[in-house]
Protein backbone atom coordinates (compact mmCIF):
# COMPACT_ATOMS: atom_id res chain seq x y z
CA UNK A 1 0.00 0.00 0.00
CA UNK A 2 2.69 2.76 0.64
CA UNK A 3 3.90 2.37 -3.01
CA UNK A 4 0.33 3.51 -3.74
CA UNK A 5 0.68 6.31 -1.93
CA UNK A 6 3.99 7.46 -2.83
CA UNK A 7 2.47 7.22 -6.36
CA UNK A 8 -0.49 9.52 -5.17
CA UNK A 9 1.95 12.25 -3.67
CA UNK A 10 3.72 11.92 -6.78
CA UNK A 11 0.52 12.92 -8.97
CA UNK A 12 -0.38 15.07 -6.27
CA UNK A 13 2.96 17.88 -6.44
CA UNK A 14 2.42 17.53 -10.18
CA UNK A 15 -1.02 19.02 -9.36
CA UNK A 16 0.04 21.46 -7.07
CA UNK A 17 3.00 22.86 -9.04
CA UNK A 18 0.36 22.94 -12.03
CA UNK A 19 -2.23 24.46 -9.42
CA UNK A 20 0.51 27.23 -8.92
CA UNK A 21 0.96 27.54 -12.47
CA UNK A 22 -2.49 28.21 -13.40
CA UNK A 23 -2.40 31.45 -11.16
CA UNK A 24 0.41 33.02 -12.26
CA UNK A 25 -1.26 32.20 -15.56
CA UNK A 26 -4.68 34.28 -14.67
CA UNK A 27 -2.14 36.82 -13.36
CA UNK A 28 -0.86 37.24 -17.04
CA UNK A 29 -3.79 37.26 -18.37
CA UNK A 30 -5.62 40.11 -16.54
CA UNK A 31 -2.90 41.97 -14.52
CA UNK A 32 -0.03 41.92 -17.04
CA UNK A 33 -2.14 42.91 -19.94
CA UNK A 34 -0.29 46.18 -20.46
CA UNK A 35 2.70 44.00 -21.66
CA UNK A 36 1.42 42.97 -24.67
CA UNK A 37 -1.36 44.94 -26.02
CA UNK A 38 -2.26 48.68 -25.41
CA UNK A 39 -4.93 48.06 -22.83
CA UNK A 40 -4.24 48.69 -19.46
CA UNK A 41 -4.10 46.82 -16.36
CA UNK A 42 -5.97 45.23 -15.08
CA UNK A 43 -8.06 43.97 -18.04
CA UNK A 44 -10.39 40.66 -17.75
CA UNK A 45 -11.40 40.75 -21.60
CA UNK A 46 -10.01 37.19 -21.55
CA UNK A 47 -12.68 36.58 -18.72
CA UNK A 48 -14.51 33.71 -20.38
CA UNK A 49 -12.44 33.15 -23.50
CA UNK A 50 -11.26 29.28 -24.44
CA UNK A 51 -8.16 29.53 -22.60
CA UNK A 52 -10.14 30.64 -19.55
CA UNK A 53 -12.10 27.98 -19.09
CA UNK A 54 -9.33 25.56 -20.08
CA UNK A 55 -7.87 26.65 -17.21
CA UNK A 56 -10.37 26.46 -14.52
CA UNK A 57 -10.65 23.11 -15.77
CA UNK A 58 -7.80 22.18 -14.83
CA UNK A 59 -7.85 24.29 -11.88
CA UNK A 60 -10.63 22.43 -10.77
CA UNK A 61 -9.03 19.05 -11.60
CA UNK A 62 -6.40 19.76 -9.05
CA UNK A 63 -8.16 20.73 -6.05
CA UNK A 64 -7.49 16.92 -4.78
CA UNK A 65 -3.72 17.66 -4.07
CA UNK A 66 -3.90 19.36 -0.94
CA UNK A 67 -6.26 16.33 0.52
CA UNK A 68 -4.27 14.05 -1.17
CA UNK A 69 -1.01 15.05 1.06
CA UNK A 70 -2.59 14.68 3.94
CA UNK A 71 -4.73 11.87 3.23
CA UNK A 72 -1.05 10.59 2.77
CA UNK A 73 0.35 11.68 5.92
CA UNK A 74 -2.18 10.58 7.87
CA UNK A 75 -1.65 6.78 6.69
CA UNK A 76 1.94 6.88 7.23
CA UNK A 77 1.42 8.29 10.72
CA UNK A 78 -0.72 5.27 11.13
CA UNK A 79 1.54 3.36 9.81
CA UNK A 80 4.18 4.46 12.14
CA UNK A 81 2.14 3.88 15.48
CA UNK A 82 2.52 0.06 14.72
CA UNK A 83 1.10 -2.70 16.71
CA UNK A 84 0.53 -0.59 20.08
CA UNK A 85 -1.81 1.76 17.41
CA UNK A 86 -0.10 5.00 19.11
CA UNK A 87 2.50 7.21 18.88
CA UNK A 88 5.03 9.18 20.95
CA UNK A 89 6.19 12.81 20.97
CA UNK A 90 9.49 11.04 19.53
CA UNK A 91 7.26 10.70 16.48
CA UNK A 92 5.98 14.09 16.56
CA UNK A 93 9.20 16.03 17.27
CA UNK A 94 11.24 13.89 14.52
CA UNK A 95 8.50 14.84 12.06
CA UNK A 96 7.89 18.68 12.78
CA UNK A 97 11.83 19.36 12.58
CA UNK A 98 12.22 18.01 9.46
CA UNK A 99 9.12 19.80 7.79
CA UNK A 100 10.09 23.29 9.77
CA UNK A 101 13.62 23.46 9.49
CA UNK A 102 13.70 23.01 5.17
CA UNK A 103 9.91 25.35 5.80
CA UNK A 104 11.96 28.09 7.79
CA UNK A 105 15.00 28.32 5.15
CA UNK A 106 12.68 28.43 2.14
CA UNK A 107 10.73 30.96 3.79
CA UNK A 108 13.22 33.04 4.70
CA UNK A 109 14.89 32.87 0.74
CA UNK A 110 11.36 33.93 0.09
CA UNK A 111 11.25 36.98 2.11
CA UNK A 112 15.15 37.48 1.00
CA UNK A 113 13.81 37.83 -2.21
CA UNK A 114 10.59 40.13 -1.57
CA UNK A 115 12.98 41.87 -0.27
CA UNK A 116 15.25 42.88 -3.21
CA UNK A 117 11.50 43.48 -4.42
CA UNK A 118 11.15 46.33 -2.49
CA UNK A 119 8.73 44.78 0.28
CA UNK A 120 9.15 45.66 3.59
CA UNK A 121 8.72 43.86 6.64
CA UNK A 122 8.10 44.07 10.49
CA UNK A 123 9.15 41.80 13.69
CA UNK A 124 5.13 41.53 14.27
CA UNK A 125 4.86 40.71 10.31
CA UNK A 126 7.54 38.16 10.21
CA UNK A 127 6.43 36.36 13.07
CA UNK A 128 2.91 36.14 11.39
CA UNK A 129 4.29 35.00 8.04
CA UNK A 130 6.54 32.59 9.84
CA UNK A 131 3.65 30.74 11.65
CA UNK A 132 0.76 30.99 9.12
CA UNK A 133 2.61 30.59 6.00
CA UNK A 134 2.66 33.77 4.18
CA UNK A 135 5.76 33.66 2.64
CA UNK A 136 4.53 31.53 -0.41
CA UNK A 137 0.81 31.42 -1.56
CA UNK A 138 1.44 27.15 -1.10
CA UNK A 139 3.51 27.56 1.94
CA UNK A 140 0.65 27.05 4.58
CA UNK A 141 0.36 23.72 3.70
CA UNK A 142 3.24 23.21 6.58
CA UNK A 143 1.97 25.05 9.27
CA UNK A 144 -1.57 23.14 8.47
CA UNK A 145 0.72 19.73 8.53
CA UNK A 146 2.90 20.48 11.45
CA UNK A 147 -0.14 21.40 13.58
CA UNK A 148 -2.05 18.08 12.56
CA UNK A 149 1.11 15.91 14.02
CA UNK A 150 0.91 17.59 16.65
CA UNK A 151 -2.78 16.59 17.45
CA UNK A 152 -1.66 13.24 15.92
CA UNK A 153 -1.37 11.10 19.19
CA UNK A 154 -4.73 12.11 20.02
CA UNK A 155 -6.37 11.68 16.63
CA UNK A 156 -4.99 8.33 16.55
CA UNK A 157 -6.58 7.18 20.18
CA UNK A 158 -9.73 8.43 18.96
CA UNK A 159 -9.59 6.65 15.41
CA UNK A 160 -8.68 3.36 17.25
CA UNK A 161 -11.78 3.89 20.02
CA UNK A 162 -14.38 3.94 17.39
CA UNK A 163 -12.89 4.71 13.68
CA UNK A 164 -16.85 5.20 12.46
CA UNK A 165 -17.75 7.81 14.45
CA UNK A 166 -14.30 9.12 14.69
CA UNK A 167 -14.95 9.84 10.75
CA UNK A 168 -18.13 11.31 11.06
CA UNK A 169 -17.30 13.91 13.97
CA UNK A 170 -14.38 15.06 11.32
CA UNK A 171 -16.21 14.95 8.85
CA UNK A 172 -18.86 17.05 9.88
CA UNK A 173 -16.37 19.85 11.61
CA UNK A 174 -15.19 20.36 8.00
CA UNK A 175 -18.35 20.29 6.18
CA UNK A 176 -19.80 22.97 8.58
CA UNK A 177 -16.68 24.51 8.20
CA UNK A 178 -16.89 24.63 4.70
CA UNK A 179 -20.60 26.15 5.08
CA UNK A 180 -19.99 29.08 6.58
CA UNK A 181 -17.26 30.12 4.39
CA UNK A 182 -19.84 30.83 1.15
CA UNK A 183 -21.05 34.18 3.19
CA UNK A 184 -17.02 34.75 3.04
CA UNK A 185 -16.42 34.11 -0.63
CA UNK A 186 -19.67 35.88 -1.88
CA UNK A 187 -19.00 39.12 0.10
CA UNK A 188 -22.13 38.86 2.42
CA UNK A 189 -21.59 41.63 5.26
CA UNK A 190 -22.41 39.06 8.08
CA UNK A 191 -20.97 40.35 11.95
CA UNK A 192 -19.08 36.45 12.18
CA UNK A 193 -17.48 36.88 8.82
CA UNK A 194 -14.19 37.69 9.58
CA UNK A 195 -14.49 34.44 12.17
CA UNK A 196 -15.89 32.58 9.53
CA UNK A 197 -13.18 33.84 7.14
CA UNK A 198 -10.59 32.72 10.27
CA UNK A 199 -11.50 29.11 10.51
CA UNK A 200 -10.93 28.88 6.70
CA UNK A 201 -7.65 29.72 6.81
CA UNK A 202 -5.72 27.68 4.98
CA UNK A 203 -2.88 27.17 7.30
CA UNK A 204 -5.51 26.38 10.06
CA UNK A 205 -6.36 22.44 10.60
CA UNK A 206 -10.26 22.95 11.54
CA UNK A 207 -11.05 22.87 7.28
CA UNK A 208 -8.42 20.05 6.86
CA UNK A 209 -8.86 17.84 9.90
CA UNK A 210 -11.37 15.01 7.97
CA UNK A 211 -8.49 14.20 5.38
CA UNK A 212 -5.93 13.63 7.70
CA UNK A 213 -7.99 11.51 9.64
CA UNK A 214 -9.20 9.68 7.15
CA UNK A 215 -5.64 8.81 5.82
CA UNK A 216 -5.50 7.60 9.79
CA UNK A 217 -8.99 5.31 8.92
CA UNK A 218 -7.11 3.71 6.19
CA UNK A 219 -3.99 2.70 7.93
CA UNK A 220 -5.93 1.06 10.60
CA UNK A 221 -8.50 -0.44 8.33
CA UNK A 222 -6.70 -1.05 5.52
CA UNK A 223 -8.30 -4.06 4.14
CA UNK A 224 -12.38 -3.07 4.73
CA UNK A 225 -12.08 0.17 3.17
CA UNK A 226 -9.80 -1.17 -0.06
CA UNK A 227 -12.78 -3.91 -0.36
CA UNK A 228 -15.63 -1.49 0.44
CA UNK A 229 -14.32 1.47 -1.96
CA UNK A 230 -13.30 -1.76 -4.81
CA UNK A 231 -17.00 -2.41 -5.22
CA UNK A 232 -18.38 1.03 -5.57
CA UNK A 233 -15.48 2.40 -7.36
CA UNK A 234 -17.75 2.61 -10.42
CA UNK A 235 -20.29 4.70 -8.40
CA UNK A 236 -17.23 6.81 -7.07
CA UNK A 237 -16.02 7.43 -10.04
CA UNK A 238 -18.92 8.59 -11.69
CA UNK A 239 -20.06 10.54 -8.68
CA UNK A 240 -16.38 12.60 -8.69
CA UNK A 241 -17.42 13.27 -12.42
CA UNK A 242 -20.59 14.74 -11.50
CA UNK A 243 -19.00 16.94 -8.71
CA UNK A 244 -15.94 18.08 -10.80
CA UNK A 245 -18.11 19.73 -13.16
CA UNK A 246 -20.32 21.13 -10.13
CA UNK A 247 -17.54 22.93 -8.64
CA UNK A 248 -16.86 25.03 -12.05
CA UNK A 249 -20.14 25.59 -12.73
CA UNK A 250 -20.45 26.60 -8.51
CA UNK A 251 -17.45 28.71 -9.27
CA UNK A 252 -18.86 30.65 -11.67
CA UNK A 253 -21.82 31.22 -9.62
CA UNK A 254 -20.48 32.21 -6.54
CA UNK A 255 -18.21 34.99 -8.98
CA UNK A 256 -21.27 36.14 -10.08
CA UNK A 257 -22.66 36.69 -7.13
CA UNK A 258 -20.20 38.19 -4.78
CA UNK A 259 -20.56 41.24 -7.73
CA UNK A 260 -16.64 41.11 -8.26
CA UNK A 261 -14.76 41.07 -11.37
CA UNK A 262 -12.15 38.77 -9.69
CA UNK A 263 -12.28 36.57 -6.23
CA UNK A 264 -9.33 34.87 -4.57
CA UNK A 265 -9.48 30.74 -4.48
CA UNK A 266 -11.68 29.51 -1.56
CA UNK A 267 -12.15 25.31 -1.29
CA UNK A 268 -16.10 24.76 -1.32
CA UNK A 269 -18.10 22.02 0.19
CA UNK A 270 -18.75 21.04 -3.21
CA UNK A 271 -14.64 20.95 -3.86
CA UNK A 272 -14.47 18.48 -0.81
CA UNK A 273 -17.20 16.23 -2.21
CA UNK A 274 -15.22 16.20 -5.15
CA UNK A 275 -12.07 15.21 -3.70
CA UNK A 276 -13.68 12.41 -1.19
CA UNK A 277 -14.83 11.15 -4.34
CA UNK A 278 -12.12 10.81 -6.53
CA UNK A 279 -9.65 9.92 -3.55
CA UNK A 280 -12.07 7.18 -2.63
CA UNK A 281 -12.16 6.03 -6.32
CA UNK A 282 -8.52 6.31 -6.56
CA UNK A 283 -8.67 3.42 -3.44
CA UNK A 284 -11.09 1.60 -5.17
CA UNK A 285 -8.84 1.08 -8.27
CA UNK A 286 -6.32 -0.08 -5.79
CA UNK A 287 -4.52 -2.52 -7.89
CA UNK A 288 -5.36 -0.72 -11.52
CA UNK A 289 -2.32 0.07 -13.50
CA UNK A 290 -1.84 3.76 -13.94
CA UNK A 291 0.58 5.27 -16.81
CA UNK A 292 4.45 6.21 -15.68
CA UNK A 293 3.38 4.71 -12.41
CA UNK A 294 6.81 3.76 -11.37
CA UNK A 295 8.46 7.83 -12.02
CA UNK A 296 4.90 9.29 -9.97
CA UNK A 297 6.30 6.30 -7.13
CA UNK A 298 9.70 7.95 -7.34
CA UNK A 299 8.72 11.17 -7.21
CA UNK A 300 6.09 10.88 -4.71
CA UNK A 301 9.29 10.77 -1.77
CA UNK A 302 10.30 14.07 -3.27
CA UNK A 303 7.59 15.95 -2.88
CA UNK A 304 7.84 17.60 0.16
CA UNK A 305 10.96 19.53 -1.22
CA UNK A 306 10.03 20.11 -4.51
CA UNK A 307 6.90 21.97 -2.58
CA UNK A 308 8.88 23.75 -0.78
CA UNK A 309 11.23 25.50 -3.91
CA UNK A 310 8.82 25.19 -7.18
CA UNK A 311 7.42 28.40 -5.60
CA UNK A 312 10.40 30.46 -6.01
CA UNK A 313 11.52 29.34 -9.36
CA UNK A 314 8.02 30.06 -10.68
CA UNK A 315 7.79 33.63 -9.09
CA UNK A 316 11.73 34.06 -11.08
CA UNK A 317 10.68 32.53 -14.10
CA UNK A 318 6.96 34.52 -14.06
CA UNK A 319 8.69 37.92 -13.48
CA UNK A 320 11.28 36.87 -15.71
CA UNK A 321 9.44 36.24 -18.66
CA UNK A 322 7.07 39.68 -17.67
CA UNK A 323 10.51 41.70 -17.92
CA UNK A 324 12.38 39.88 -20.79
CA UNK A 325 10.01 38.31 -22.88
CA UNK A 326 6.63 39.86 -22.34
CA UNK A 327 5.21 38.67 -26.05
CA UNK A 328 4.90 34.95 -24.29
CA UNK A 329 2.17 36.35 -22.03
CA UNK A 330 0.18 36.72 -24.93
CA UNK A 331 -0.07 33.37 -25.47
CA UNK A 332 -1.40 31.93 -21.90
CA UNK A 333 -1.30 28.08 -22.75
CA UNK A 334 2.76 28.15 -23.70
CA UNK A 335 3.13 30.49 -20.50
CA UNK A 336 1.78 27.35 -18.26
CA UNK A 337 3.54 24.80 -20.07
CA UNK A 338 6.96 27.03 -19.39
CA UNK A 339 5.93 27.42 -15.77
CA UNK A 340 4.89 23.84 -15.00
CA UNK A 341 8.75 22.57 -16.40
CA UNK A 342 10.46 24.80 -14.93
CA UNK A 343 8.21 24.43 -11.56
CA UNK A 344 8.69 20.79 -11.79
CA UNK A 345 12.00 20.65 -13.29
CA UNK A 346 13.89 22.90 -11.11
CA UNK A 347 13.84 21.70 -7.81
CA UNK A 348 14.27 18.27 -8.71
CA UNK A 349 17.49 19.22 -10.52
CA UNK A 350 18.68 21.03 -7.46
CA UNK A 351 17.71 18.17 -5.19
CA UNK A 352 19.80 15.89 -7.79
CA UNK A 353 22.55 18.23 -7.51
CA UNK A 354 22.52 18.69 -3.36
CA UNK A 355 22.42 14.23 -3.13
CA UNK A 356 25.82 14.71 -5.50
CA UNK A 357 27.59 17.08 -3.57
CA UNK A 358 29.66 17.79 -0.18
CA UNK A 359 25.89 18.93 0.58
CA UNK A 360 24.11 15.79 0.79
CA UNK A 361 24.78 15.58 5.06
CA UNK A 362 22.27 18.45 4.83
CA UNK A 363 19.86 17.27 2.17
CA UNK A 364 17.21 16.47 4.61
CA UNK A 365 17.43 19.83 6.43
CA UNK A 366 16.72 21.67 3.06
CA UNK A 367 14.17 19.44 1.26
CA UNK A 368 13.17 17.26 3.87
Amino acid sequence: MSKRFLLLNGLAIINVVLNHSIGWTYVAMFWWVHRYTNLSSPDFSQLYSGAYFFLRVLEQWVIPSIPAFLMVSGYFASFSAGKKKLLGWNFVITRVKYLAIPYFLWSTLMIIFNVFQNTNYTATRLVRIYLTGQAAEAYYFVPLLISLYLLSPVLIRLANWNWKIFLGITALIQVLTKLVDYPVITGMNLPLAPFFSFINSGWLFVGHIFWFSFGMVIGIQQSDIKETFRKVRWHLLIISLIFFVAGIIEWEWLLLQSGKTWIGPHETLVDNIYSFTILSAFLGFWSAHFPFSKKMEELGPKSFGVFLAHSLFLIIAARGIYHFIPQLLAFPLIFLMILVIIGLSTPLILMKITRSSYLKPIYTYLFG
